[in-house]
């Protein structure tokens, strides 16, 4: 036996450390994966990640003794097996289940090992790779927090720690500082510990001010949590975790928190995992061994996967339960043991069946569900074979022939093919060879669909057979989606294949009524690509119009459509436009443009061809570039796509004008902020000479970025720098001798409760080589603050105090000689207006004090140093419920440097009265400003009344100026008529000093909308120019239930007679329209339409008539333009006009 144990023990060791050893491999390349993104950004060297792996080392081998114990048992059985020494070992006397005995031995003192590294080693190595992931590959510091230094915790938030005790991970007399833009809130603390519930400070106050410094709450706490976040709690380097503490230590912190009432089951599950995953070795010894003699299995292939399959269940479910006792849904002391009980268990049954009857007759059967169950999770994609499942409830067999009576359907591979009836040919094995199906048939295959009378299909082929068939195929436009109907005699279909081959076929895009189709001899259709068909004639109501040898129609949304084909016919000119993009396996990509041109009139020739062929780079395509005209290489080069499919970075040689090229072109940049438009640069050069070159090109009108209430705009950004004809500059000279143009157009503007910023910025340069034509800047900025110091109340008298301060800063400046603004003007000002406003009974006063300086004035003269004292008095009056309200306000200003108190600067007198006499409403508003200069007097005067009668409202505006002779220049009123959906809105100035009605009341302004009988009538009538224009403005009338809307419009000219107008019907879908402008000379007799066109459907097509037709003094057709084209296909259309005919079929 002792021989036996040495045997074992020597042929054991090699597989055991071989499986211990690709388990740390494993285990270690998982790790530096894991970490590979940041190991990379923090460009962590190689022996920084040796030292990493090397403190993480004994875990590894800790947690792999258990893989490799049973790697080493299943390899050292499967090659006792397989050399028969098992046999042997049995006919010498010794039973196999003695074999039992050395892996128990050997799993023993590996337990005992593995029970040494986990309480001894490996918390030590744990803490020190924790320390080398923070210091080497997350580049943090070895304390986050250190003595006498304040710390961001993130969100504002502030720690400072005095003292720190790293042994026992205790922070003591500490500050944690919370700040916000509203309040601060303070909290000191003697102490904060690390509890298993979090950390929590311990015998400290608390305290909150508000933005003021005013004290809102005090109050202290004998325990308060602490949240830290968890990258700064992680590098401490105090704190230990469950994997970083031997059993002593943890059996303390239990008794510790138990004690504190905390729960403690993570740390019971941490410890009662260091003893069971020490038992691992014996456990999996135990199922290794009996396994192995159970199943017998010699191949050392299945060895690799069964270890593999095991020590996932053990450990996972051993991890998952782990997590379960943590969370106390289960018990935390069992839950570490589960694993070791249940695998124990296992073993043990299968080495007590050893040898018996019943170990016999589950063997073979286990053996091979085990293999089965091998192969499903290994190999799952050969797990099932293309079958042809056909669903029936009445079929017979005869002879080799499967009959279906009644509906039946069939399931093959991604096909569903659904039939009334059908017939399959069986093969000797009984598989089916081929089918036959009748009546209704419905083939699906992904999103195509083919409906036929019959469909025949061969399986061992993989091809299918349709007769009498019908398929819709569907592509979008630039606006719908278009459905393509097909019928064919024949179809023919690969059934692995997404495309199919239709013959004698007919095609159409009429929904309803069918008018025309398109009739080919064969069609190619690939769905959701395209099609394309051969020898089509196109038929009108049955009769043949026109033959086009190919047809090409495009079912794909995407630009790279695989094939296009195009041809036009327009102006004695023939074009044929080819397109192919091809995607190989590789995602390389080939794009082919070929064009030819033939001009009749002049006998000439036009070919251009384009070949792009390009690779992925960074998940862009690079592009080998070739260009040829007339066979002629003109440009050849490279081209990249830098930001989408429009976008590209191009260099070609441009062999026509013996030119290099750099082109950069992006037609939008698409920003979070607003898009930046057509970005370009270019740099053209021959050999060592500069010929053309444009530094950039770029504009936005709309950049803008928001937060809240405060916003950062460009309202117009343009830029556009380049220089020609360089002439053997080099790029230096060239900048300097640009072409410069660039504007800049913006504001600002930042708004909180009690301040304002804003500002605008306006700047424009233009240039033209060294000379500087314009380059100027001009800059407003505003900051106003207001806010109120207290409130009061004395005896009734309400009041508060406060004060506004405003500052100015205004700077222009004209970069070009002997220009107004070219030394610079700037105003800078600050005004501060401390003020008191109060309130008693119906009377309201106040009084302020206005100190403005002026520190730099050359802008604007009128600014200058003041210092202005000023009050005011009002009251407000309301009688009867409300109904009669008056109110009124003066207010004056002292200028105390020019005049003191001896002379009233500024004085305004405003009124509000109001009176409502039933539903009739009136309001009178004025607002008076007085001349001070030599005696008081009224200035000008503001007067706004306004009235409302409901359904009726008026308003009235003017301005009376009290020292001109004519006081009153206009009166500006509105009428405005509301009722129900129905409005009218005039408005009309009146001079009443005018003597002429034409001059008194000179234009009259109406809108109006009006609800009549469900119909809409909206519009403008406008009267002007002193009664001589007459004007029906964007007119429109919708019918209830109506598919159209009319238009009409128009200007007559009383005194030079002459009148124009416009008229339009127009469908909802605005594909129907008729619209028709024309201008009649009444006096002369002439009659023009500037534009006649009409456009009607009639069933599937579209007519659409242009003609310029003069009527009088005689009829003339100037010019006329007849095109038909189908609805769904409006590229596809055929036009004739004085020029002769145009084509546009394909």
């Amino acid at each position: 036996m002792i021989r036996l144990i040495k045997y074992i023990s020597r042929e054991f060791f090699s597989p055991f450390l071989m499986g211990l050893f690709g388990f740390v491999i494993f285990v270690s390349v998982q790790l530096l994966y894991e970490l590979s993104e940041i190991i990379v950004r923090n460009k962590v060297g190689f022996d920084k990640l040796l030292l990493l792996i090397w403190y993480n080392l004994p875990y590894f081998v800790s947690m792999g003794i258990p893989v490799g114990v049973l790697f080493g048992i299943f390899w050292l059985m499967s090659r006792l097996s397989n050399d028969n020494e098992i046999i042997a070992i049995q006919t010498l006397g010794i039973p196999a289940k003695r074999l039992m005995i050395p892996f128990l031995i050997i799993s023993i003192l590996l337990s005992f090992f593995t029970f040494m590294l986990f309480d001894s080693i490996v918390p030590k190595s744990n803490y020190e790779a924790k320390q080398a992931m923070a210091k080497y590959i997350y580049q943090k510091p070895e304390a986050v927090i250190s003595d006498n230094e304040f710390v961001d915790l993130g969100d504002n938030r502030y720690l400072f720690v005095k003292e720190l005790d790293r042994e026992n991970g205790t922070l003591y007399d500490i500050l944690l500082y919370e700040v916000d833009y509203k309040k601060t809130t303070v909290f000191h603390a003697q102490k904060a510990k690390k509890y298993p519930d979090g950390w929590k400070m311990e015998n400290g106050r608390s305290f909150r001010v508000d933005s003021n410094g005013f004290l809102e709450f005090d109050l202290s706490f004998k325990s308060l949590s602490l949240d830290l976040e968890k990258d700064v709690e992680e590098f401490l380097n105090f704190g230990k975790s469950a994997n970083e503490m031997t059993s002593k230590e943890l059996k303390e912190k239990i008794d510790t928190f138990s004690k504190l009432g905390s729960d403690v089951s993570g740390l019971i599950v941490s410890f009662q995992s260091k003893f069971a995953n020490a038992l691992a070795p014996l456990v999996i010894s135990i199922l290794g061994v009996s396994l192995s003699l159970f199943l017998n299995l010699k191949s050392k292939s299945w060895s690799v996967i069964t270890t593999f399959l095991l020590v996932v269940l053990y450990q996972g479910s051993g991890a998952w339960l782990n997590a379960l006792g943590k969370e106390k849904i289960i018990n935390p002391v069992l839950s570490a043991w589960i694993p070791d009980i249940l695998f124990g268990i296992v073993g043990i049954l299968l080495f007590f069946l050893l040898d018996t009857e019943i170990s016999f007759k589950i063997t073979e059967p286990l053996k091979k569900i085990f293999v089965v169950l091998i192969a499903l999770l290994i190999f799952p994609s050969i797990s099932y074979s293309a079958n042809v499942n056909i669903e029936s409830n009445d079929f017979q067999i005869i002879d080799d022939i499967l009959q279906f009576n009644q509906e039946l359907k069939i399931l093959y591979k991604d096909s569903i093919i659904t039939a009334e009836k059908g017939s399959a040919v069986l093969n000797d094995d009984n598989t089916i060879n081929s089918a036959e199906l009748t009546g209704n048939v419905i083939y699906t295959h992904g999103e195509s669909t083919i409906e036929a009378s019959t469909m025949t299909i061969n399986f061992e082929k993989d091809d299918s057979f349709f007769i009498n068939s019908y398929t819709l195929q569907k592509y979008k436009d630039d606006k719908n989606e278009v459905e393509v109907k097909v019928w064919s005699e024949e179809i023919y279909k690969p059934l692995e294949d997404d495309y199919f081959i239709s013959e004698k076929t007919k095609m159409t895009t009429c929904k309803d009524c069918i008018t025309y189709y398109f009739k080919s001899r064969k069609v190619t259709i690939y769905p959701e690509k395209f099609l394309i068909a051969r020898d089509v004639t196109l038929e009108f109501f049955g009769v043949p119009v026109l033959y086009l040898p190919f047809y090409f129609q495009s079912l794909n949304e995407d630009d790279n459509e695989p094939f296009s084909l195009k041809f036009d016919y327009e102006n004695n000119k023939l074009t044929f436009l080819i397109g192919i993009n091809y995607l190989f396996e590789n995602e390389s990509l080939l794009k082919l443009k070929y064009g030819m041109t033939n001009d009749f009139e002049n006998s000439l020739t036009y070919q251009k061809f384009l070949f792009k062929y390009g690779i992925k780079v960074f998940d862009k395509y690079l592009y080998l570039y070739s260009n040829i005209e007339n066979n002629i290489n003109t440009e050849l080069g490279f081209e990249y796509d830098i930001y989408d499919k429009d976008s590209y970075m191009r260099l070609t040689q441009d062999n026509k004008n013996t030119l290099m090229k750099f082109d950069l072109y992006i037609p939008e940049l698409k920003t979070p902020y607003g898009n930046i438009k057509n970005i370009r640069s270019n740099v053209y050069w021959n050999e060592n000479t500069l010929y053309y070159i444009k530094f950039l090109q770029a504009y936005t009108d709309a950049y803008q970025k928001k937060y809240k209430k405060s916003i950062i705009s460009l309202s117009r950004l343009g830029v556009n720098l380049e220089y020609k004809n360089l002439n053997g500059f080099n790029i230096v000279e060239a900048w300097k001798e640009k072409n410069s143009r660039i504007e800049v157009k913006g504001k600002y503007g930042f708004y909180s409760k009690y301040s304002n910023l804003t500002g605008d910025l306006y700047y424009n340069l233009t240039s033209e080589s060294s000379k500087v034509l314009n380059n100027q800047i001009d800059s407003k900025n505003k900051f106003e603050y207001d806010y109120t110091l207290n409130k009061f109340k004395l005896l009734d008298i309400d009041g508060k105090t406060g004060f506004e301060t405003t500052s100015n800063f205004n700077h222009k400046r004209d970069f070009t000689e002997n220009s107004k603004y070219s030394i610079g003007h700037t105003l800078f000002d600050f005004t501060l207006k401390p003020k008191i406003d109060m309130s008693w009974n119906i009377l309201e006063f106040g009084n302020f004090v206005e100190f403005k300086k002026v520190f730099e004035n050359s802008l604007t003269p009128s600014a200058t140093d003041e210092v202005n004292y000023g009050d005011y008095i009002g009251y407000k009056l309301s009688f009867f419920e409300n109904n009669f309200k008056n109110a009124a306000r003066i207010t004056r200003k002292y200028n105390f440097l020019k005049d003191g108190f001896d002379k009233i600067s500024y004085l305004e007198l405003k009124t509000d009265t109001s009176l409502n006499i039933f539903n009739f409403k009136n309001q009178l508003q004025t607002k008076t400003l007085f001349d001070t200069d030599i005696e008081i007097k009224p200035k000008t005067t503001e007067v706004k009344f306004k009235s409302e009668l409901k359904p009726f409202y008026h308003t009235s505006e003017f301005t009376y100026k009290h020292n001109e002779e004519k006081p009153i220049e206009y009166i500006l009123n509105k009428e405005k008529v509301l009722f129900n959906r129905n409005r009218l809105e005039i408005e009309y100035k009146i001079y009443p000093y005018e003597e002429e009605i034409e001059k008194i009341l000179p234009e009259l302004l109406s809108s109006y909308s009006f609800y009549i009988f469900g119909n809409k009538l909206i519009g403008k009538f406008n009267i002007k120019d002193d009664y001589n224009r007459f004007e029906l403005y964007k007119n429109k009338f919708l019918e209830e239930n109506s598919l159209f809307s009319m238009t009409f419009g128009g200007n007559y000219y009383r005194k030079e007679n002459f009148l124009t107008a416009s008229i339009g019907i127009e469908s909802r879908d605005e594909k129907e329209f008729a619209d028709m402008e024309f201008e009649y000379d009444i006096e002369n007799e002439i009659l023009d339409f500037k534009k006649f066109e009409i456009q009607k459907r009639i069933i599937c097509w579209t007519f659409n008539i242009k003609a310029d037709i003069s009527f009088l003094p005689q009829f003339e057709l100037k010019k006329f333009t007849l095109t038909f084209f189908i609805n769904n296909l409006p590229n596809k259309n055929v036009a004739f006009s004085d020029d002769g005919f145009e084509f546009g079929l394909m």
